[in-house]
C-alpha cells in the first residue's frame, strides 16, 4: 500500500513539474520510472498510474478551462458537433488516466523483464512436488 501511494504521488508531482516544458506524452515515461523505483504488482502499478494520470490531466484541464471562462472548450466542442465542455474535460481525464496507467504497466513489465530469474532448481523441485510445495 505504501508503494502505491508513493508512486501515485511521485507520478503526479513529477508529471505536474514536467508538463510545462515537455510533450504531452511525458507522463508515460515518468510513470514507468516511478513504478520501476517503487515496485508493485501489475494491477497496482496500472491503478497507480491510472489515478495519477487522471488526476494530473483532469485537474490541469479543469484549471485551464476555468482560467479562460470555458470559451476555448466550447469552441472545441462545436468542432466536434456540439460536445459539451464537461464531456471534453472528461475525455481529457480518461486519456491522461489511460496514458499514465499503461506507462506504469510498461514500467512494471520492463522491471520484470530485467529481473533476475529464480534458479532452475527451484522450478524443478516445485514441479516434481518437492519439499517446497
Amino acid at each position: 500500500m505504501k508503494n502505491i501511494l508513493l508512486s501515485t504521488l511521485v507520478i503526479f508531482l513529477l508529471g505536474n513539474l514536467c508538463h510545462f516544458g515537455l510533450p504531452w506524452w511525458t507522463i508515460a515515461p515518468i510513470a514507468a520510472v516511478a513504478i520501476w523505483v517503487f515496485p508493485q504488482s501489475g494491477f497496482s502499478a496500472f491503478l497507480s498510474g491510472l489515478v495519477a494520470g487522471g488526476l494530473l490531466w483532469g485537474i490541469n484541464a479543469f484549471w485551464l478551462d476555468t482560467a479562460n471562462g470555458a470559451v476555448f472548450s466550447a469552441k472545441i466542442g462545436q468542432v466536434f458537433q456540439g460536445v459539451s465542455s464537461g464531456k471534453l474535460l472528461l475525455a481529457t481525464t480518461v486519456m491522461g488516466a489511460l496514458l499514465g496507467g499503461f506507462g506504469a504497466l510498461t514500467g512494471k513489465w520492463g522491471a520484470d523483464l530485467l529481473a533476475k530469474p529464480q534458479s532452475k532448481d527451484y522450478y524443478q523441485r516445485r514441479n516434481r512436488g518437492g519439499r517446497y510445495r
